[in-house]
């Protein structure tokens, strides 16, 4: 499915005699422990039955691990199934973004629901196979773009349902704090290596299915998204939390074309300092054709909307700012959030208030609908049957980054392919697997 708010499929779900859902968590430092935090404190509903992280025992692991002393903990999923997979209703990943890709594919193949961390992963192929092995094992699925069980979703759902929403025609989406790669100022020319495996570090398993590389701190603790091998940077990153709404509701899909308008401090290894790239989708029905354009980098906002109607409006260094046909911008920050006008409308009046404020609401947050949708009581509002495409999406953009500044990218919908471009495509596909690892692959 690309887009069009529509239900989740028909999923398998699962729950204890006691009612609860037993959840292994695989990644569970950094990130990875907030996750943890927030679906154990449901723990009317949740067991927490297996811990799982390549660094088991290093400082970021340890709050999961003081508060589960004696859950059974691993340092490799493999293992964990192996051992426990009939223990196991749900499983829960927040590794890096290429590595979700193999825990979530076994996951499912074993008809455990997976919630997955955004994007799903870093590459269109294995983004498109989660999403046909979510369909093929009929499992309950989520990634972790919180705002999407949460007011955003709904206020732009029932925006686009009424006909508020109809024609937009661009959106801006930009995230222009600093990030991580910003620190090597685009002087870093090649993936680092060649250091001493540190105590306690399963490097097998934390490379999955990535070429095998020697082993370099500048990877761990959340800095592998600095680089195109294992990260999304910005984009992926922020992205889902920006415009995820939009694009499904608004029913884009796949864009057309895609423009590396701009880059600065580009390598062929690390994401650019700067950037700026334009998404081309078609006309959908009677929507009229959109530009997304995208923006990251310190200092690299897009210019405000003109003749502002709000006057107490705030913008932050990320944001979405939609434009109409007839002129009104509405701006929103990121994850709940939900849109204001700030041009050509004004907040203050009452059919835009009404329209604005008169919308459905979730009756659960986005963790708690995932673990009462294996429950069988709901149904998730980003399955991979719509994150997958989205979660493509971001992975496009990432590989436009990759291709550096003045590239064009045309798109072909149905193939799936970019049209006379070798390069691209060989990074839509992704590198391949390490020996061992193209199992995976396989149980879409």
């Amino acid at each position: 499915m690309l887009g069009g708010c529509a239900s989740a499929p028909t999923v398998v779900k699962c729950a204890r005699p006691s009612g609860k859902v037993n959840v292994a968590f695989v990644g569970i430092g950094n990130r990875g422990w907030a996750n943890v935090s927030t679906i154990a404190y449901h723990n009317d509903i949740v067991d927490v039955v297996a811990l799982c992280d390549t660094q088991i025992g290093a400082p970021h692991t340890l709050k999961a691990l003081q508060q589960f002393p004696d859950v059974p903990r691993f340092t490799d999923f493999r293992k964990m199934f192996d051992r426990m997979a009939g223990d196991i209703d749900a499983v829960v990943v927040s590794t890096p973004d290429f590595s979700h890709f193999p825990v979530s594919m076994l996951a499912m193949s074993l008809g455990k629901a997976v919630y997955c961390e955004k994007p799903l992963c870093n590459t269109f192929r294995e983004a498109g196979l989660m999403a046909a092995a979510a369909k093929r094992y009929g499992v309950v699925t989520q990634m972790g773009n919180q705002g999407h069980t949460t007011s955003n979703f709904w206020q732009f759902r029932e925006l686009v349902r009424n006909g508020f929403m109809k024609d937009v025609v661009r959106i801006n989406a930009f995230m222009c704090d600093s990030r991580r790669w910003h620190k090597w100022n685009g002087t870093m020319r090649e993936m680092p290596g060649g250091e001493e495996i540190l105590p306690g570090l399963d490097w097998d398993s934390w490379q999955a299915q990535r070429p095998e590389r020697s082993f370099s701190a500048a990877y761990l603790n959340g800095e592998w998204r600095s680089f195109f091998e294992y990260g999304t940077g910005a984009l992926g990153d922020w992205g889902a939390h920006l415009f995820d709404a939009a694009w499904e509701c608004l029913e884009l899909g796949y864009p057309e074309t895609i423009e590396v308008v701009a880059e600065e401090g580009e390598t062929k290894c690390v994401y650019p300092m700067k950037s700026r790239i334009r998404f081309s989708f078609p006309a959908r029905g009677a929507m009229p054709p959109l530009l997304l354009e995208w923006r990251d980098g310190v200092g690299n906002e897009p210019p405000k909307p003109a003749k502002l109607t709000e006057p107490r409006w705030s913008r932050l260094s990320h944001g979405a700012e939609l434009y109409l046909a007839d002129g009104r911008v509405f701006s929103r920050s990121s994850h709940d959030s939900v849109l204001l006008p700030v041009a050509g409308a004004s907040a203050r009046d009452p059919a835009v208030k009404k329209a604005l404020k008169g919308f459905e609401r979730g009756k659960y947050d986005h963790y708690e609908s995932f673990i009462r949708a294996v429950k069988g009581e709901t149904e998730t509002t980003s399955p991979f049957a719509v994150s997958g495409p989205f979660s493509q999406l971001l992975a496009m953009g990432a590989l436009a980054q990759r291709m550096g500044a003045g590239a064009r990218l045309t798109f072909d919908r149905a193939s799936k392919r970019f049209v006379g471009n070798a390069a691209a495509n060989a990074f839509l596909d992704g590198p391949p697997e390490r020996p061992g690892w193209a199992e995976y692959a396989k149980l879409a």
